[in-house]
């Protein structure tokens, strides 16, 4: 079923099709028909991972320089990865690993390239 209950919460494209497909009716009935849980979902990530997000970012931009803070966020894929593997049972196969290690690599480079970058210009 193209525009179920829940499937419209999950991307926006899913409300065009709905309406394509089943006309404006078929939107409205799968808005009134998604669970509370679903709801919830839409919530949480609009809404609280937002206000989350911003204000450890203005914390770390408040202790660290904005170089030091700025590759962290190549860092979620690898715990995103990480949390479906636990919590959803997702399969790592070797090719997640070795991009993991790929942007670890480089989120470490780039750290660590700094602090070397910093010594080096001392010297001098």
């Amino acid at each position: 079923m193209l525009c179920g209950p829940v499937h419209f919460l999950f991307h926006p494209c899913y409300c065009c099709l709905c309406i394509l497909r089943g006309g404006y009716s078929s939107l409205v009935s799968a808005i009134e028909l998604a669970p509370l849980g679903a709801w919830a979902g839409v919530f949480w990530q609009s809404w609280a991972n937002t206000l989350f997000g911003y204000a450890a970012w203005a914390w770390l931009l408040s202790k660290h320089p904005a170089a030091l803070v700025a590759p962290a966020p190549l860092l979620v894929p690898i715990f995103g990865m990480g949390a479906t593997a636990i919590f959803l049972g997702e399969s790592l196969p070797g090719w997640k690993f070795l991009a993991a290690g790929l942007v670890m690599v480089g989120y470490l480079g780039t750290i660590y390239g700094l602090s070397f970058t910093k010594h080096s210009s001392r010297k001098s």
